[in-house]
């Protein structure tokens, strides 16, 4: 299962694609919900967003590459705006992989397979 931490208007055009190409995913609506659902749950990928409620997407990824039991799981940051600052604070949390919105369904799709193997 891929859990998605992300905002209305990126979830709505992620949802089609995934529910078009039958990928299951969960929507999380905050950063200490989605540290515990890694926790308790069989997750293949995560895909957040920075803006998040109660923990940011850093923190939370910094928190999940920390923890054993998590630190596993990839971590794809899709990022609104392509400023370099924000990619190093990406990179540097232990996101594994960085997509810029807006993406293309070709775009999200390859990084998806990439990381989740059927």
């Amino acid at each position: 299962m891929i859990l998605l931490a992300l905002s209305e208007g990126i979830f709505q055009k992620l949802k089609k694609i995934l529910d078009a190409h039958k990928i299951k995913y969960q929507l999380i609506e905050s950063g200490e919900e989605l540290l515990e659902k890694a926790k308790k749950n069989k997750v293949s990928l995560i895909i957040l967003e920075k803006d998040l409620p109660l923990l940011d997407g850093f923190a939370v990824t910094l928190l999940l590459k920390s923890n054993p039991k998590t630190a596993h799981i990839p971590i794809i940051a899709l990022c609104k705006c392509n400023y370099p600052e924000e990619e190093i604070k990406a990179k540097d949390s232990g996101a594994d992989f960085i997509i810029y919105y807006p993406f293309t369904e070709e775009e999200i799709l390859n990084v998806i397979r990439e990381f989740v193997k059927k």
